[in-house]
């Protein structure tokens, strides 16, 4: 394979998403690991591999549906700054069965290291989370009937990439779900809707001329705005809440002030690239402050 060719290939699976695929592991894993086992390193590091492959994996299905329907028309990577948005595979030339083809590997992999953690920790009801995860990726926008064509889109991201991927390390770790691993999950949860609204925002006038129905079709340009910036910050909140309640308010006053203006600052710069409709930098930061949320659950564990 060429430099160029591999390059195509990094770029369709979409990195800068990533992070949404290991925050929640982060937050799940930060607040099971006393309660964990001995095995909780490799189990940790599974879910990691569960959670990025599977992100990939829905990343190239996404892209060979939108591909073939046409969503994705003129995002090519020659004319990449033209275009309205990142490039794609399918518009860049590549053959949609070959990107079909790497969604299958990924999803694969991805059930590979599922079966290990089910075999590490003996929980073989996760098998149908499994199937769930991976019914979920696919139907996202493939199918005849696709959920993220008809106002669904935003409502899944946050089960799948906030309560299941959270939930899901946690209970697998410590055997357990808590209170705050439903505020962690709806916490990751909420930034992963924020970053799919963003891409919606951008996208707002093709979606609509393709019949795709988004949150942000439905809300326009200016209340969709407004709405992704306001769940940005009640993800900060909820970071923030489990932050002073930990004994770290107490102990730790110097670190407890960084952690905020560091959360602060993601907080800021994310929002006013939303504001701005700089679309191409509200991205990535969304997808960062995911890491700066999870950050506060990790920290607060280990300085705790």
């Amino acid at each position: 394979m060429t430099f160029m060719g591999m390059t195509i290939w990094i770029r369709g699976a979409r990195l800068k998403t990533l992070p949404l695929a290991i925050a929640p592991v982060l937050i799940g894993a930060s607040l099971a690991w006393r309660d964990a086992g001995e095995r909780r390193v490799a189990v940790a590091v599974l879910c990691g591999f569960v959670a990025l492959l599977l992100q990939i994996a829905a990343n190239f299905a996404n892209d060979y549906s939108d591909g073939i329907r046409g969503t994705d028309a003129g995002r090519a990577i020659a004319d990449e700054q033209l275009s309205r948005g990142p490039a794609r595979l399918v518009a860049s030339g590549v053959n949609p069965k070959k990107v079909l083809v790497a969604a299958g590997i990924c999803a694969l992999a991805a059930c590979l290291c599922g079966l290990a953690v089910i075999a590490l920790t003996g929980y073989w009801w996760f098998i149908l989370v499994g199937i769930a995860c991976l019914a979920a990726c696919w139907c996202y926008v493939g199918g005849k009937h696709p959920y993220g064509y008809h106002y669904l889109g935003e409502i899944f991201v946050f089960i799948f990439f906030g309560l299941v991927a959270t939930c899901g390390t946690m209970f697998a770790l410590s055997g357990t779900i808590t209170p705050d691993g439903l505020l962690g999950g709806s916490a990751a949860g909420l930034v992963a809707v924020a970053v799919l609204c963003v891409n919606n925002l951008r996208d707002i006038e093709s979606d609509g001329n393709h019949g795709k129905h988004t949150w942000m079709t439905a809300m326009g340009l200016r209340n969709g705005t407004i709405f992704t910036i306001a769940i940005l910050i009640i993800s900060a909140l909820i970071a923030l809440r489990h932050l002073l309640q930990s004994s770290i308010y107490a102990a730790n006053g110097i670190p407890l002030i960084a952690i905020i203006a560091i959360l602060c600052a993601a907080q800021i710069a994310a929002s006013y690239a939303i504001a701005r409709k700089t679309y191409r930098r509200a991205l990535p930061l969304c997808s960062l402050d995911s890491l700066t949320v999870a950050a506060i659950f990790v920290l607060s564990t280990m300085l705790a």
